[in-house]
């Protein structure tokens, strides 16, 4: 009696997916459930929300407007999937395979990402409010106009990027790799961009009130198109005789 109860729990959580998915597909849910693979497949608007896929094959999956808020995606594989306007809210997402993935107007906030491969992913409009993207490989990702508000990029690859328009309000992207990413009107008012190389980045038209560039070479090119306050020439003190 108590196995079949036991049971009853364990498989009841996976039938509500299924069940909730019938914009889905069913024989692609229940393909994913039970192997955890599912690479080309419609999972559009699926309900997966707290489902354990961690290592799961969804390799150019279509996964547009799905719930997988609180999903464990850990080292899954989604390069060139489509995750656009899918919720992702608290998801794990470390170590996972995104290289291509299109997660425009998708929501991350409070996801996980750090260590992920996000190489030209597309995260247009994308909300990844106090998202972790420490150590994450993110070169030529589009990000921008997304909501990067306190989010964390410790030591993140961020070359070529385009995060234009983009809200970094006391983001974190201390000892970052910014070379030629693209800030131009991003707001980056209180963001710590201490020991990064922003010398050869576009921050023309820039909020950069506040921010803190200590350790961080900042360049003419810098100083020409913005009006940070440390270009500023040092002030001559006449002498007195």
């Amino acid at each position: 009696m108590k196995l079949t109860i036991l049971a009853i729990i364990i498989i009841l959580p996976q039938l509500g997916w299924v069940n909730s998915a019938k914009a889905g597909n069913y024989r692609a849910i229940r393909r994913l459930l039970e192997t955890n693979e599912c690479p080309g497949c419609d999972l559009s608007r699926a309900n997966l929300s707290n489902a354990n896929l961690i290592g799961a094959d969804l390799a150019g999956a279509n996964l547009e407007g799905a719930n997988l808020s609180g999903a464990n995606l850990a080292v899954t594989i989604l390069s060139g999937a489509n995750l656009s306007n899918a919720n992702l809210d608290r998801a794990k997402m470390n170590d996972a395979d995104l290289r291509g993935a299109d997660l425009t107007d998708a929501y991350l906030g409070h996801a996980n990402l750090s260590r992920a491969y996000l190489t030209n992913a597309n995260l247009e409009n994308a909300n990844l409010f106090e998202a972790n993207l420490i150590e994450s490989l993110a070169s030529r990702a589009n990000l921008s106009n997304a909501n990067l508000r306190q989010s964390f990029w410790f030591r993140a690859n961020l070359e070529n990027a385009d995060l234009s328009e983009s809200d970094l309000f006391n983001a974190d992207m201390r000892q970052a790799n910014l070379k030629d990413a693209d800030f131009s009107n991003a707001n980056l008012a209180k963001a710590k961009l201490m020991e990064t190389n922003i010398t050869l980045a576009n921050l023309s038209g820039a909020n950069l009130e506040g921010v803190n560039l200590r350790g961080t070479s900042i360049g003419p090119t810098v100083c020409l198109i913005t009006n940070f306050i440390e270009c500023a020439p040092p002030k001559v003190v006449p002498e007195v005789k």
